[in-house]
């Protein structure tokens, strides 16, 4: 009988140590948890950027003028697209002649896309306006809608925000009207949606921004709630970065965002005129800002995109340029 009192004591203090241990719900501390990703291996931590060349409002210009850029995307080739939604247009710069040329306007009374990836020979751009992701050639030849988010699930009032596509051709959007995260199959079927409105983890107050990551997670721009959420490849929570009870949070707004291969995060953040660069182990490494001379400093980035020959693209709405670096590693 002592044994087995022994014993049940025993286990009601392991229970109690798991209890204890586990993670409380509610707001996360400061670093509270760790993100999966490994540390930097030589030669891949950007530790700095340097101007290589802009695009602002010149009359001449094919794509004069700019009015509300948005998001931009750059393909393997060389395409970089841009969405200006004041304007409601899509422009492309085709990387052999460096020559801007408009897209098509798919069929309807109002288009504002908003966001753009390039996805092999095709281009998918974001339509706030329809709640739609429309589909073009790399010429900007227009082809169908493979998207309506009104018809995906019609029970919510889905405002698209943001997307990007994964290697495998999944889809992962940002939903501004429920304040969720929808993730699509490779056939573009819901697959599942993540989070809920409020201030605590896995919830998101204007989801603004979203990236896939190299291991197939994701990381999204929570912008009111002033932080980034990183998820694994099921939706399931990883870690947080800054945040309203985060002393030495970076972020004001952050907006656009975009991953290099190696899991480096680039965020842009309007309100504080800066792109934050975080490192694979979401360690804040540099800010491209007031630092760079009055040429290459963004004022209001909206948009950042990777692309190839490590170069960076930013859209800048308040200085209404594009704006595109070089990205050193170490």
């Amino acid at each position: 009988m002592k044994t087995r009192a022994v014993a049940s004591l025993a286990a009601l203090a392991l229970v109690v140590l798991i209890a204890a241990c586990a993670p409380k719900a509610g707001y996360d501390a400061p670093g509270a948890a760790e993100s999966s990703r490994a540390a930097s291996a030589p030669g891949t931590r950007p530790v700095d950027v340097s101007l290589l060349y802009l695009f602002e409002n010149i009359r001449s210009a094919s794509y004069f003028p700019f009015e509300g850029l948005a998001g931009v995307a750059w393909g393997e080739g060389g395409t970089m697209v841009v969405c200006d939604e004041g304007r409601g247009k899509v422009y492309g710069l085709d990387p052999r002649t460096q020559i801007w040329y408009e897209f098509d306007t798919p069929p309807g009374t109002s288009y504002r896309p908003v966001d753009a990836k390039v996805d092999g020979f095709k281009v998918l751009v974001l339509d706030i306006a329809s709640r739609s992701i429309f589909r073009f050639d790399l010429g900007g030849v227009y082809q169908d809608r493979i998207v309506d988010f009104a018809a995906l699930d019609p029970a919510f009032n889905t405002v698209p925000t943001a997307f990007d596509v994964d290697l495998d051709g999944r889809v992962v959007v940002t939903d501004g009207g429920e304040e969720q995260v929808l993730v699509l199959d490779s056939f573009l079927a819901l697959q599942s949606r993540v989070g809920n409105p409020g201030p605590h983890r896995e919830q998101f107050s204007e989801p603004s921004g979203v990236c896939f990551l190299p291991d197939g997670g994701f990381v999204v721009s929570d912008r009111e709630n002033r932080r980034l959420q990183e998820f694994n490849r099921l939706g399931f929570w990883r870690t947080t970065l800054g945040g309203q009870f985060d002393l030495d949070n970076p972020y004001v707004a952050p907006q656009g965002i975009a991953c290099d291969r190696w899991g480096n995060l680039f965020v842009a953040d309007p309100a504080s005129g800066v792109v934050h660069v975080v490192d694979q182990r979401g360690e804040l490494v540099m800010e491209i800002g007031p630092q760079m001379d009055l040429k290459g400093a963004p004022l209001g980035p909206m948009g950042v995109a990777v692309g190839p020959d490590n170069k960076l693209v930013v859209t800048d709405r308040l200085r209404q340029a594009v704006l595109v670096y070089r990205i050193a590693y170490d």
